[in-house]
């Protein structure tokens, strides 16, 4: 039972107040709750489970959430033990004066008590910030991935609409719904949301959403999950939130701070040093410019206006 306790409390996530702030990581502001903070994750069971797909990256992970949350999850981490919490204090004083049949009514009983805390305490939802040192290609170098992500990274914006109906089709052949990917016996996951295409700099990313299954023993948690991948100055970076409970606004938030924190990025300026540098700088800004019309990014009206000034 003590992991059921372990499980249900890392579901509580408490806020103090309904106002946001900026969160700073790596040169990239996050925009969240202002109860919110983060701590650079370091669990060595999480990282293996990232590393497995990215094995020629180093890797660093970020947890952001409400603070009662993070302090509460580096405590675990720590090796501090879990019952010596309030929460879990108050749960086994309460169960103590219930007489279940079997576990599995008393694991359904602690996951209601888990929500009425969640609700009552305001829940909010986690994230994690997953930063590789090297970009898409790189990072994925070691599995099928790299490849796609070439063939993507050719394609315009309707290209990409209809191979990423493909891309689902294949991810959850499995089940042949088009919607569940089935991870395991225990896992499951059930999409809502996929998408890929590329931004304004003509950068490819990766926005799914969807419902997480994971089941052990008795117990069955529910995820709400939001997903998004991307590039930011070379470099792969991954944001995953995860919300439990009143999740009717976690997607649009989840689209809010991804848009805050994303929409923003600014591609790099070529800079002419010389004049024997010209020539060369005019055929790259060109090649970047045609680039951005091919994958739509650019109306035929502004790729004309913005060659004609780089020309002149």
């Amino acid at each position: 039972m003590r992991f059921i306790y372990y499980v249900s409390l890392l579901t509580i996530l408490i806020i103090g107040s309904a106002n946001s702030k900026n969160i700073n990581i790596q040169d990239i502001n996050f925009d969240v709750p202002q109860s919110h903070i983060y701590i650079e994750y370091t669990n060595d069971e999480v990282e293996d489970f990232f590393q497995e797909f990215m094995n020629s990256a180093n890797i660093k992970m970020y947890l952001m959430g409400p603070k009662k949350y993070v302090d509460l999850e580096r405590a675990i981490l720590n090796g501090e033990d879990v019952m010596n919490n309030q929460y879990a204090k108050s749960i086994m004083k309460k169960m103590e004066k219930k007489n279940f049949k079997d576990e599995v009514q008393a694991s359904k009983w602690v996951m209601s008590e888990v929500k009425k805390i969640m609700k009552k305490e305001k829940i909010d939802f986690i994230s994690y910030v997953i930063f590789s040192d090297q970009n898409l290609k790189k990072t994925f170098s070691d599995n099928d991935f790299s490849g796609i992500i070439d063939e993507l990274n050719q394609m315009n914006s309707s290209e990409l609409a209809e191979q990423t109906k493909e891309i689902r089709k294949m991810i959850t052949s499995l089940s042949g719904n088009n919607k569940s990917i089935p991870i395991n016996d225990d896992m499951t996951i059930n999409l809502s949301k996929f998408k890929i295409s590329k931004n304004k700099n003509n950068q490819l990313y990766l926005r799914s959403a969807g419902d997480f299954i994971y089941i052990f023993g008795p117990m069955r948690l529910d995820i709400d999950l939001n997903l998004f991948l991307t590039e930011h100055n070379d470099k792969a970076i991954m944001l995953v939130s995860a919300c439990y409970v009143n999740c009717s606004k976690f997607n649009s938030n989840f689209d809010k701070m991804k848009k805050n924190s994303f929409n923003n990025i600014k591609i790099n300026k070529v800079k002419i040093n010389n004049s024997n540098d010209i020539n060369s700088n005019i055929v790259e800004q060109l090649e970047q410019l045609n680039s951005l019309y091919k994958s739509g990014v650019l109306t035929k009206e502004e790729f004309e206006k913005a060659k004609k000034k780089i020309l002149n």
